[in-house]
Order: structure tokens, then sequence, then C-alpha cells
């Protein structure tokens, strides 16, 4: 006994240095009230950056008057407080079974959405950090002794950023630093689309509107200007238009290869709330990937096609078949769903698909609200494919709150 409770004491302390540690690095850890505390602001600038968001791209404003940085930077905000608290919650869950958890140098200290540490910088930081390249560009075009001719600004631009500062498109999105402004504006690899909200927010700080479209499976920029011609004139080998907009143009498996001039005015243009959506269409399909990557070839709707099949045998639902799928990267998916029905609530797919998000995260009761908002604005044939599903998540649901009393008796969808 004595042995063992020497040993005890040894252990106590070592529990208690870890703690200590723990605490200096992670203010869950201080004592249950800060724990409380620290939830509460958690909640509060998540809150914060969501509204944030909405208000930037509220349609009570122009559309001229949307910053697409300041959209995309309240998103990255909200997004990395959601895994800061992640990641603080999961070292108490470490340090409660007695687990070892390192200090951290980077532990967050900030009272505000803008005072948040985004890879080191605040929002106001990586706006500057825009201006920054905006005030290069203005500096080689002096250098160069030459007046802000169309061509010459472009010129100024593509040097800037993709030969003196080297950023590049990423052909595959595996990471997500590919997916946030700032990571990209700090990486210099990032998504066709990051790339061209830089570039449209460099020409901006200039004083050049950038137009841009979707055009097959590619969002493509070019100057506003009276004579589109000219940015198809070849100099060098390339033409104005190809070394904005890549390598696409000149790919002749790419619908971009066949743009001239005339055909160009022809595009529809997207303002600048469908290109903050198309950025976080591209965030869905990201977060949706890693979270269900053990589950390759999984579809957000594979389960409607199985609840309309009348031949298949009665499902039990106190044992539904939902695959596991990482719950940080399913609720980061949810949330920029959640963001993109702001722009478009009447979107019938999307909100389909939002709450069938919901439904793979166990939201039953959300995932019966989203889908029969959605039945309202499908089409006919769509709405019968969604009917009996949602039936089966209302008895899935009822099941739940019977379980929650206490009870067992399982339930069986017919």
């Amino acid at each position: 006994y004595d042995h063992h409770h020497h040993h005890g004491h040894k252990d106590l302390r070592r529990w208690r240095s870890r703690t200590t540690a723990a605490a200096s690095a992670y203010p869950l850890f201080s004592n249950p009230k800060a724990s409380s505390s620290r939830h509460k602001f958690y909640q509060e600038a998540l809150k914060t950056a969501r509204d944030k968001f909405a208000r930037e791209i509220s349609f009570q404003s122009e559309d001229k008057d949307v910053s697409l940085a300041k959209a995309l930077l309240y998103v990255a905000a909200e997004d990395e407080t959601f895994m800061v608290f992640n990641r603080e919650m999961d070292a108490c869950s470490f340090l409660n079974e007695g687990i070892n958890v390192c200090s951290s140098s980077n532990a967050r200290e900030w009272d505000s959405v803008e005072q948040m540490p985004l890879d080191g910088k605040t929002i106001s930081e990586w706006l500057s950090e825009l201006d920054a390249i905006a005030k290069e560009v203005e500096a080689e075009l002096v250098s160069r002794d030459v007046g802000c001719h169309l061509v010459e600004v472009l010129q100024a631009v593509n040097l800037v950023l993709f030969e003196l500062r080297g950023f590049k498109r990423s052909p595959v999105l595996v990471d997500s630093k590919h997916s946030y402004l700032h990571l990209v504006l700090s990486s210099g690899c990032g998504s066709a689309i990051l790339l061209s909200i830089i570039y449209i927010e460099v020409c901006r700080r200039l004083g050049l509107t950038i137009m841009g479209s979707r055009v097959g499976e590619d969002f493509l920029i070019w100057p506003q200007t009276t004579y589109p011609e000219e940015l198809f004139k070849v100099t060098s080998g390339h033409s104005l238009f190809a070394v904005v907009n890549g390598r696409c143009v000149e790919d002749p498996r790419s619908m971009a290869s066949d743009l001239t001039g005339s055909s160009l005015l022809g595009l529809e243009i997207a303002s600048n709330r469908d290109i903050v959506g198309i950025a976080l269409a591209n965030l869905i399909r990201f977060h949706w990937k890693c979270a269900s990557r053990s589950n390759l070839g999984l579809m957000l709707t594979s389960p409607l096609r199985h609840a309309h099949n009348a031949d298949e045998k009665p499902n039990k639902i106190d044992k539904p078949n939902v695959p596991l799928l990482r719950p940080q990267d399913l609720k980061l998916a949810i949330m920029a769903s959640e963001r993109l029905l702001i722009l478009q609530p009447h979107n019938w797919a999307l909100r389909r698909d939002h709450g069938m998000m919901l439904y793979y995260n166990r939201e039953y009761g959300k995932a019966v609200q989203e889908l029969s908002i959605c039945m309202a604005f499908a089409p006919e044939e769509e709405a019968e494919l969604l009917e009996p599903f949602v039936e089966k998540l209302h008895l899935m649901r009822l099941e739940s709150s019977w379980k929650s009393l206490g009870h067992t008796a399982s339930m069986t969808v017919k």
C-alpha cells in the first residue's frame, strides 16, 4: 500500500504539472467557470463571423459594394473559430483521460473576430496584404515608365502575382489551404476561383474593373473593355486573355479555348455574390470529400434512392444505415452550405443537399425541416423522390425522442 500510495502522489504531481502547462495553452482548462465562459465566447465569435458575412453579402447593398475579400475572410474566421474550439475540447478530453497535452505556443488570446489571428494575421492585415500587392504593381509600372494603359497594367499584375510572388493554381484540391483566401495569400497556391478573386481584388485597388464568368468547368476573368478583341491578340506566343486565365484557354479540351472577342460578350457575367457563391460551393465539395473519405463514392443523395425503392426490405430505424463520416469536416461542409443558402435561399437542389448533410450528421429534426422546405420548391418528380425519405426521417426523429425517455422498442419503416 505504501509503495502504491507513494507512486500515487508522484502521478498526482505529474497530472497537476500537465494540467498547469495545459491551462497556460488552453483557456478551457483554467477552471469550470472559465470553461463555460470560453464556450460562450466561441459561440458568440461564431455568430459574429456569420453575421458579418451575412451583412457583407446583404442584398440590401449594391453588388459592386460587396467585398469578395472581406466576405471570404469572415468565412475563414468562422471556420477557424470552430476548429480552434474543437482543438481545445479535444485537448481537454485528453487531459481528463490522463494523456499528456503538449503546451501550445500559439495560444489564442483575442477578444473579437477582427483580432482573431488567421495564419498569424488579422482580417485587416490580410486586407492590407492585398493593398501591398497592388502597391507592388504600381511600383512596377513606375519602374517601366509607362502610363496606365490596360495592357501594361495587366502585364504588371501578372508579373507581380505569377512571377515575383509565384502564385499558382492547384490542379487538385487536396488541402484546405487551397480553399481559404488567407491561406492562398500565405502559400501562393490555391483554387482557380480564389486566384481569380485575388486578381479581381488587386485590380480593384488599381481602379481596374475585372469581369468574370463560368465557362464549362473553368472560371474566367478579363478586364472590362470596349474592345475585347485586343485581349485575344497574340504577342510573345500568348494572348493577354490566355496569360490572365492560364493554360485552360489554350487547352483544346476546354470550352475556354473556343472563345473570341465576340463570344466573350455573350457570356453571363458573374456578380460579386455569384463569385462568393462559387467559392462556398467549392468549400462544400472539399469538406464533403474529406468527410466521406472512408466511404469512397458516397453520394449525398444515395439514401433517397434506397428510400424510394419499394422492392427493398424494410429498414429498422433503430439501426439506421448512416455511414460514419468525419464529424469536423461534415460540420464544416454544413456551415458552408448554410452560408450559401443565405445567398441562394430558393435553390431547391442546394437545400436538398443541405438537408442530406444534416441527415448524415444525425440531426434528423433539422433534416426533416430542410427537406420539407425543399419539397415546396423542387420539381414534382424530385418532390416525389423526397417524400418517402422525409417520412422515414419523421419516424427516426420520433424514435430518437422515444429513446431519450428511456424506451428501447424498435420501429420498422415500411
